[in-house]
């Protein structure tokens, strides 16, 4: 390629998930091509990824839990943050505040929260939420329920950041 100033290129307007740009390691003083898919570091996906201890199982009122995001959804270690899709219904929750919490620590109550509070009993509360993941790219989840077994929790990823 001849020499050119970057306003005289064309531009491309929908770059590929395997398009390459040019980019200047300056740990290895080195000039290197990357992705945009790893550049922007998101990865969506076109399908979810889904765990059989997420799909639709009964829960009752949990402390913060880690969930060791590669191993039940298979995503990379080290991961930075997902993209979670969450549907919870609880037997009684017209009544209650019956919640399905995530976040990057055990701290109680902290993170983004999907609720099925005073919805009518057994009616899904949903919403799709990004969570930051910790060091290692697990997340934690806290499940207010009802009673014994009351909420029925749905969760799956849709993308995650690298």
């Amino acid at each position: 390629m001849a020499n050119k100033k970057i306003t005289d290129l064309t531009e491309l307007t929908a770059a590929a998930s395997n398009d390459y740009l040019e980019i200047v390691d300056t740990s290895a003083n080195a000039s290197k091509k990357i992705t945009r898919e790893n550049l922007s570091g998101w990865h969506f996906l076109t399908a979810p990824l889904t765990s059989t201890a997420w799909d639709g199982d009964a829960f009752s009122t949990t402390a913060k839990t880690k969930i060791d995001l590669s191993v039940v959804f298979g995503v990379p270690a080290g991961i930075k943050a997902v993209l979670c899709n969450v549907a919870i219904k609880d037997s009684a929750s017209e009544a209650n505040d019956c919640f399905l919490c995530l976040s990057p620590n055990a701290n109680a109550s902290s993170g983004p929260k999907v609720a099925c509070s005073g919805l009518a009993n057994s009616k899904y509360g949903r919403g799709t939420v990004v969570v930051p993941c910790n060091a290692n790219g697990d997340i934690y989840y806290q499940v207010a329920a009802s009673g014994s077994g009351t909420a029925t929790i749905y969760l799956d990823l849709w993308g995650y950041w690298l």
